[in-house]
């Protein structure tokens, strides 16, 4: 009878053992993906509000939803699709700049950590991409209203201020938007060097987003 116990209770431990080391194993495999995600900034996931998929998604929203009713309102007030073209693309070209620099900020930041601390170079990179996303997700909380007020370009000529509110929102959105995209990694940008709009002059939106050279 004691043998058929200390049989079953080894067997017991053994189990207990496997369970312990098959955790184990989960874990390790969970901490490396998300060390692989800080290093790369691959955070393409379901749960993330700001993944390549999801900005491409708030594109289309943006190009094939909120475009024509502003491009309606533009139309009444005689405004052409150069026009607006040309300050939707200075739009995205000053969200695309202001990221630059916030992230030649953070940079130096870090470059004054890492020769002051003991920090291994690798470390610094992982806790610096981390910002950055940290600032991405920041931003995509932020009033989109409050990020655009210190660069609204003004409009001159007749209902100069009835074109400006028309545009206001779909301008907010677009540098919103176009910060987002340039924070992430590659940072992204609409392909206007690829863009035909055929036969419609108010096509004036890409088809797609692509990575930027920076």
């Amino acid at each position: 009878m004691e043998t058929f116990y200390k049989k079953k209770l080894s067997e017991a431990r053994s189990a207990a053992a496997k369970k312990e080391k098959e955790l184990k194993s989960v874990k390790d495999r969970l901490a490396e993906q998300v060390a692989i995600s800080l290093k790369t900034g691959n955070t393409e996931s379901m749960n993330n509000p700001v993944s390549k998929t999801r900005l491409t998604e708030m594109y289309d929203n943006l190009k094939l939803l909120q475009w024509p009713k502003t491009k309606d309102q533009l139309k009444s007030r005689n405004v052409g699709p150069k026009e607006a073209k040309d300050l939707i693309q200075k739009t995205f070209g000053a969200a695309s700049e202001e990221m630059k620099r916030k992230k030649q900020q953070i940079e130096e930041m870090f470059q004054q950590m890492e020769s002051s601390s003991g920090r291994t170079p690798q470390k610094v990179k992982e806790f610096r991409q981390l910002t950055v996303q940290n600032l991405q997700m920041a931003l995509f909380h932020s009033s989109k209203e409050d990020l655009l007020k210190a660069g609204f370009p003004g409009h001159g000529g007749p209902n100069s201020e009835e074109v400006e509110a028309d545009l206001r929102s779909l301008t907010s959105e677009c540098f919103w938007l176009g910060c987002l995209m340039a924070l992430n990694n590659p940072p992204l940008q609409p392909d206007w060097k690829n863009h035909v709009p055929g036969f419609d002059s108010w096509d004036v939106f890409p088809r797609d987003i692509k990575p930027s050279v920076e």
